[in-house]
């Protein structure tokens, strides 16, 4: 299901496709992810990653009904705060690598797949991609620590037409937002993607990752302000939508 590939000791790729239209997201598959992350982090040569979902489609998201995450209404309240924070850790996972991050989108690209997508420091889709995150129209919060990285790619109107609109777009609109870097045809996304990762590779290591340390930090400078409670807030939307509050 998660399948990675070196094309090259300085160029890998990432791809994630349980085979079905939807490429959820279940807590298994963003343990995986997390792990990945973590284990391409220590690859002191590589320099860039390209990371992609579904053939069909990114990903459509969390999977709210994967059997592991309905039984967390059986824990106490601070385990389930440590289940709520996987979607975080794996986006900081990758948004943490050294090397240059390139997400490629083909077809629909929803919700914690939004959130996994603005981790990565390049979006690229094909052109009849689309956006949507629909959390807050189904009762709960966007979290993940994605909400600062969306204010920084499209600023505060767009994210809320995004987020509290729960506007649908696609690549061209995404485009102009900032959402995405570039759109092409589906036959020349992963020609483009590899392009820019052998650009990143022709580059000298340490100014390389020291000047992506410089952006990041500063782009995120007070990101951890907005989404230090991510789960805390997710808890109580989910718990509010269900009814009923976990133990």
């Amino acid at each position: 299901m998660i399948n990675v590939v070196f094309l090259s000791d300085k160029v890998a790729t990432v791809s994630f496709d349980s085979g079905k239209r939807s490429n959820l997201l279940s807590l298994d598959v963003i343990r995986q992810l997390t792990e990945i992350a973590k284990k391409l982090a220590q690859n002191k040569k590589l320099m860039a990653v390209i990371l992609s979902g579904g053939q069909q489609n990114f990903s459509f998201g969390f999977d709210l009904k994967d059997k592991e995450f309905l039984n967390l209404e059986k824990l106490g309240f601070e385990e389930n705060r440590d289940y709520f924070q996987l979607g975080k850790i794996m986006c900081d996972a990758w948004e943490n690598l050294n090397c240059l991050t390139i997400c490629e989108i083909k077809g629909w690209c929803v919700g914690g797949g939004v959130a996994l997508a603005t981790s990565c420091d390049l979006r690229i889709a094909e052109t009849a991609a689309k956006f949507y995150v629909p959390e807050v129209k189904r009762g709960l919060n966007m979290s993940w620590g994605s909400v600062p990285r969306l204010n920084a790619l499209l600023g505060p109107a767009k994210t809320k037409r995004l987020l509290l609109l729960a506007e649908k777009i696609n690549s061209p609109t995404a485009k102009d937002w900032g959402l995405i870097d570039s759109y092409s045809s589906r036959d020349k996304l992963e020609l483009q993607s590899i392009k820019l990762a052998e650009k990143a590779a022709e580059m000298p290591r340490l100014p390389f990752i020291l000047t992506k340390e410089s952006v990041n930090n500063h782009a995120n400078a007070t990101a951890r302000v907005t989404s230090y409670n991510d789960q805390d807030i997710f808890g109580l939307t989910y718990a509010n939508l269900k009814g009923k509050f976990f133990k």
